[in-house]
């Protein structure tokens, strides 16, 4: 934890509550993704504006906004204050973006449906969709590299939230686990190999969630490797619930179609352990990661991971 904070006891929260906490920070969230587009389109020409509006579709049409407020919550729990860790939830949201806006493109999952409306690509083009992924992930770093201010200490805060959100997305995080994905559509590969490909693909980003947002507090190296190990193990759980929901979940309350994984013969935990096993592991994952969390002693973070595999959409 922050080395300058002492050991707090935390108030209880509710479901009300934290209700309550989470609603206000989405609309927060949502507020300024939107004002951040906006502060962009003044004044651009035409062709500009179009590559804005494509940005705007993959992320403002809805979600959950699970990866800023795992950020926000990291903060509070890491005894630093929730206001330094808003430019990383934002920047964590926008990678998240620009990841769903490509992975739905044709040349990988070829999705039609992302969050009840046609992809970005259906709506945009698959040129401009690529665009908007790119010009997604360059203003998640210029979000996040605008907090240093001058201030040396809050600039090496930053510079190490930099690094854990680049090396989360990057060819040994989430991009590597794409390619993982896209390999094992030629190869049947091992059940350890499928958790080590979803660990990629969803982990890493929200073990960065979780270590972008600790970072901004002033979280020190230990407190950083015990977030990433919680954001691993429930990022992976998460994903094989998601392989579960896309099985068998209701696509009116998902917001996507369903079936589709095995349509195209994706290799999965799920598909590799079958549904009573990959369920298992997805449990216990979750339990491992709220026994990791419950060092912080944040009933926020608690709340969150447990959200995270207790769903339906």
């Amino acid at each position: 934890m922050n080395s300058t904070t002492k050991t707090r006891t935390p108030r209880p929260m509710n479901e009300a509550d934290f209700r309550r906490w989470r609603d206000r920070r989405v609309e927060r969230i949502n507020g300024l993704l939107t004002g951040a587009l906006d502060a962009r389109a003044q004044e651009q020409p035409q062709d500009v504006r179009g590559l804005l509006s494509a940005m705007r579709h993959g992320l403002l049409s809805g979600g959950k906004r699970l990866r800023p407020l795992l950020a926000l919550a990291a903060a509070d729990a890491a005894g630093g204050r929730e206001a330094a860790a808003w430019p990383g939830a934002l920047a964590v949201e926008m990678i998240h973006a620009y990841s769903l806006i490509h992975d739905d493109l044709p040349a990988l999952d070829d999705d039609d449906l992302r969050r009840g409306q046609p992809t970005c690509h259906l709506v945009h083009g698959e040129a401009m969709a690529v665009l908007a992924g790119d010009a997604l992930q360059s203003l998640a770093f210029e979000t996040l590299a605008a907090a240093a201010g001058r201030e040396p200490a809050k600039a090496r805060r930053v510079a190490t939230a930099l690094r854990l959100l680049a090396q989360a997305a990057g060819p040994l995080g989430m991009a590597g686990g794409q390619a993982q994905d896209l390999a094992f559509e030629s190869r049947r590969p091992t059940a350890e190999e499928c958790l080590e490909m979803e660990k990629r693909k969803t982990g890493e980003l929200l073990a960065a969630s979780l270590g972008v947002g600790a970072a901004l507090a002033g979280a020190g190296p230990a407190s950083l490797e015990a977030f990433r190990r919680v954001g691993l193990a429930a990022g992976t759980a998460f994903q094989i619930v998601d392989d579960l929901l896309n099985q068998s979940g209701d696509p009116a309350v998902l917001g996507k179609a369903v079936g589709t994984d095995a349509q195209r013969g994706k290799a999965s935990a799920l598909s590799l352990l079958g549904p009573e096993k990959a369920a298992l592991k997805a449990r216990q994952l979750a339990d491992q990661a709220l026994e990791l969390a419950a060092r912080f002693k944040s009933p926020k973070l608690d709340r969150l991971l447990r959200s995270m595999v207790d769903r339906r959409n």
